[in-house]
């Protein structure tokens, strides 16, 4: 037994610490989904004007701490709730911490699982994620725009091309006019010159 002890390493020890470091991070998300839970049955359960009371005598939670876990729990765990409790409905967000659960939620929901892949968001710091965040808002607003100004553009083209339809319509019944104008000149003409040839009587 002695002998496993002296084998042990920095390599391994960090190991270690790591492995646990990512089972702390998961059991705080859990904790947080199960804490939210029980929050918002024991709200449902009292009456108007009790809440805050409650928190103040039988927790250590803030109404905002408490507003926090509520939420994480229902966007996080309220469709899963079970005989087990409150499980993720995001096996991929598991590992991260509450604060960084919570600012996540800025992200749609049928994106956020890939995006916290995609940026691997469980290594992240909260001021690093609020700036991926705002980044990615960012970018959001600029292609909106972008669209926009390609919708706005392409409305243009498809009013220009109605105005040059509509010119060459007004063209096609000018022309039609004129020649119907030129015919009834020349008969006129012809009529006038038949008049004058007529001998008079």
């Amino acid at each position: 037994m002695n002998d496993i002890q002296t084998q042990r390493t920095p390599d391994i020890i960090g190991a270690e610490i790591r492995g646990l470091t990512q089972q702390a991070k998961t059991m705080t998300v859990w904790f947080g989904i199960e804490i939210g839970r029980r929050l918002t049955e024991a709200k449902e359960m009292l009456e108007h004007g009790q809440w805050l009371a409650y928190l103040k005598e039988q927790t250590e939670f803030s109404r905002s701490s408490a507003g926090r876990l509520m939420t994480l729990y229902k966007k996080y765990g309220a469709a899963q709730t079970s005989l087990f409790g409150a499980e993720s409905n995001y096996p991929t967000l598991n590992n991260l911490s509450i604060s960084n659960a919570l600012r996540l939620l800025a992200v749609p929901e049928d994106e956020r699982e890939e995006f916290a892949a995609e940026h691997d968001v469980e290594h992240m710091s909260a001021r690093e994620l609020d700036e991926l965040i705002k980044q990615r808002d960012e970018a959001e607003q600029r292609a909106a725009k972008a669209e926009e100004q390609v919708q706005q553009a392409a409305d243009g083209a498809a009013k220009a091309d109605e105005q040059y339809q509509k010119a060459k319509q007004e063209l096609h019944l000018l022309r039609e006019k004129l020649g119907n104008a030129e015919a009834q000149k020349a008969a006129a003409e012809k009529e006038l010159s038949e008049l004058r040839e007529r001998p008079v009587e």
